[in-house]
């Protein structure tokens, strides 16, 4: 496997569901070296900067956020790569490993919370080369029912409105007969990280527990009409579960 380290400088700002609604100005991004990732394994290496106090941001400078200090989201243009980590800080930068086989470009989000409790979604680009054939882009379409390895998650057909927040229920099940058991993932019932088509933002909400072990509810507003992927990560039976989803959101 290649293994190459990525040099990224981020400025950060305020975080609301999606990046471009922040909290104000303090928000800006910008990439220290716009160098191609070579595809494998990588340690992707990057800095933090609090453009309002004018420094870099360490560990000690961020408040665990449902349990960890950073959430690193990344994924393709196509909306089928997908990856949440969760880096660790080595007294200059931050960084976490991850495999990029395919080539393409990729959105790449950190988000967590300042000391001060200022939410901060921030985020860059970056192209991975000599790997796999990159993904082709196509339509999403509606799809609520979505597989990983035996469980299965099946969300509402409720309509969706954009700019109208919406509550879909989900109910988790298995196809091997044996029943769910839904346990806590980062200190919530599961974590859903859904974007447009585009790819350029990011709605990340965690849903309430439902009536029974195996069902919750979803919270959400899509502020535009359009097609979304949606990821959905939970705890079934002690091992972790990604699911692709996607939905379309009407005027």
């Amino acid at each position: 496997m290649n293994k190459a380290i990525v040099i990224l400088t981020t400025l950060f700002l305020g975080l609301l569901s999606f990046a471009d609604q922040g909290h104000g100005s303090r928000v800006e991004i910008k990439a220290e070296s716009q160098a191609s990732i070579v595809a494998g394994q990588v340690t992707y290496a990057f800095k933090l900067f609090d453009n309002e106090q004018n420094k870099e941001i360490n560990d000690q400078d961020l408040n665990e956020s449902h349990t960890k200090k950073l959430h690193f989201i990344i994924y393709d243009a196509a909306l089928k790569e997908f990856s949440h980590l969760h880096p660790s800080f080595d007294n200059s930068n931050w960084q976490t490993d991850i495999n990029l086989p395919k080539n393409g470009q990729y959105f790449i989000w950190a988000q967590g919370e300042l000391i001060d409790g200022t939410e901060f979604s921030a985020s860059t680009k970056a192209q991975v080369i000599n790997g796999l054939t990159e993904n082709q882009k196509l339509p999403l379409g509606d799809v609520r029912l979505g597989l990983d390895k035996q469980t299965i998650i099946d969300l509402a057909k409720t309509k969706i409105k954009a700019g109208k927040m919406v509550m879909l229920n989900f109910k988790v099940s298995r196809n091997d007969g044996l029943e769910p058991i839904m346990t806590p993932y980062l200190g919530a019932l599961a974590h859903v990280i859904a974007t447009p088509l585009a790819g350029n933002e990011l709605i990340h909400v965690h849903p309430m527990n439902g009536n029974t072990p195996n069902t919750g509810m979803i919270h959400a507003t899509f502020p535009r009409e359009g097609e979304y992927r949606l990821w959905v990560q939970f705890n079934d039976r002690g091992e972790l579960k990604t699911i692709p989803l996607s939905v379309i959101v009407y005027k």
